[in-house]
């Protein structure tokens, strides 16, 4: 019974998947669009959070007259930063913010054709080939933020994940080790709404530890949105006439860091598929890490590293696609 019950969950999920077409299952290759895009992408992102800031706290200036206290402005704060956008025809959300980032067709952004890339060895991103080959991969696009390459996956984890994350530790009294420890999830639950799970492992066959790393940052991004009195905080509250005024200005170049790109902080794979990644990245005569102690000693210096990054990032190991073992 309860394989049965597996099998009806992936089968409806992947007839989402059709439905959805790219838009909730996507994964990064950062190797094949590493030097093809130029501009950064920092101003536009940044601008878009800002301007969703203002108009929360405006909202919650003109709270109908009487005073709006600190959960209606996190209230508004989490619709207009955190919204969601149905996907047409399924019940599967996204954030706003990416899809108004889709939409912005003057973003230098590497798109790679599915066969392109490191995935592209068979189709796996046409969902209807799923009971043969058993994994659905679509490939998102990447920008450059901050200097960094992200794939606008992450901008995704970062925003929902992140405001997860706060919710279990902030609304709930969690810890966020323990959240970040849900979020990845366990070998053994497949079917679970996890990196191990159905957002990773089970259908991609793929285990991001980068996309761990934007909801982590994220976490810190609405610790800093949703709360007054920090040394972060972006709003605060005038003592004398009870409005709102942001007092400081976002920008992802507070969040984004190295271990958001699977070039550098390597994701695992089910076996097959890690060997058909392990030889594209051979023909590419690259391999995953860095070698440079610079960039070794900002990964394990970050706050929380061990939460997020791959346990190869931390011991030093370098170069070997690593599959997954349960």
């Amino acid at each position: 019974m309860r394989c049965r019950a597996g099998l009806v969950v992936v089968a409806a999920v992947v007839a989402l998947a059709v439905q959805a077409g790219h838009a909730w299952a996507d994964e990064a290759d950062n190797f094949t669009c590493r030097g093809k895009v130029t501009r950064d992408s920092l101003a536009a992102l940044d601008g878009w959070v800002n301007a969703r800031l203002r108009e929360a706290i405006d909202q919650a200036n003109r709270a109908g007259g009487r005073p709006c206290d600190e959960a209606c402005l996190s209230k508004r704060l989490q619709d207009r930063v955190g919204g969601s956008s149905p996907k047409a025809f399924t019940f599967v959300p996204g954030s706003r913010f990416v899809k108004w980032v889709n939409d912005q067709k003057d973003l230098d952004r590497c798109h790679l054709a599915f066969e392109d890339t490191i995935y592209g060895a068979r189709r796996y991103d046409q969902p209807w080939r799923y009971p043969f080959l058993h994994r659905i991969i679509f490939v998102a696009d990447s920008v450059k933020l901050s200097g960094q390459l992200v794939g606008l996956d992450k901008v995704d984890h970062f925003i929902r994940e992140g405001l997860a994350h706060w919710r279990y530790v902030d609304e709930h009294g969690g810890d966020i080790g323990a959240s970040m420890a849900h979020e990845g999830g366990a070998p053994d639950h497949r079917m679970a709404w996890t990196e191990y799970g159905l957002k990773g492992m089970s259908l991609t066959g793929v285990f991001a530890y980068a996309d761990l790393a934007a909801g982590y940052n994220g976490y810190r991004f609405w610790q800093d949105a949703l709360s007054l009195g920090r040394t972060g905080s972006f709003i605060s509250r005038d003592a004398a006439t009870g409005r709102y005024v942001q007092r400081r200005t976002f920008t992802f170049a507070d969040y984004v860091n190295e271990a958001w790109d699977e070039s550098i902080n390597c994701s695992i794979f089910v076996p097959a598929l890690g060997a058909e990644v392990a030889s594209a990245l051979a023909k590419r005569t690259v391999v995953c890490g860095s070698t440079d102690p610079a960039v070794r000693a900002r990964l394990t210096a970050l706050p929380d590293a061990a939460l997020y990054l791959n346990p190869a990032n931390l011991s030093g190991t370098r170069g070997k696609v690593l599959p997954w073992r349960p």
